[in-house]
């Protein structure tokens, strides 16, 4: 009986702990990721009201197309979002790029990069998730 108990208790831990990891599955507020921005291109005070402006005008945009794809009734419907969102995000980061001096290009397109490749990787099938949606 007290080894029962004991491994209730032990999943329980080890369950809370799993969920209590940060960053995994969460999205970063807008104004983590802002900072993060200013804080690895080194942005001055003009650049950084800029990037604040065009964030808040592709933010709400974002939030609407992200609320849809959540809603979709199907993953065709789902599927036919993503080139809007593609487009939005381009957008936004050509206007954040058009801002930038060039050394803070390069460092911007560095980080892109490795962006896309984050969400390859958990795109792929071999990868932890793979292709499947979660509660699908």
């Amino acid at each position: 009986m007290k080894r029962i108990q004991l491994l209730v208790v032990l999943l329980i831990t080890v369950v809370g702990f799993s969920y209590a990891q940060p960053g995994q599955g969460q999205r970063r507020s807008p104004e983590e990721m802002e900072k993060r921005m200013v804080e690895q291109l080194g942005l001055d005070e003009a650049q950084q009201d800029k990037l604040h402006e065009i964030n808040k005008k592709y933010q709400a945009k974002s939030e609407k197309m992200r609320e849809e794809m959540k809603n979709a009734a199907d993953e065709d419907a789902r599927k036919a979002l993503f080139p809007k969102m593609r487009e939005t995000m381009k957008n936004r980061n050509v206007e954040i790029r058009s801002m930038l001096n060039a050394e803070q290009a390069e460092k911007f397109d560095e980080m892109q990069k490795q962006q896309e490749e984050r969400m390859k990787k958990r795109r792929s099938p071999d990868q932890r998730g793979g292709n499947v949606r979660p509660g699908k």
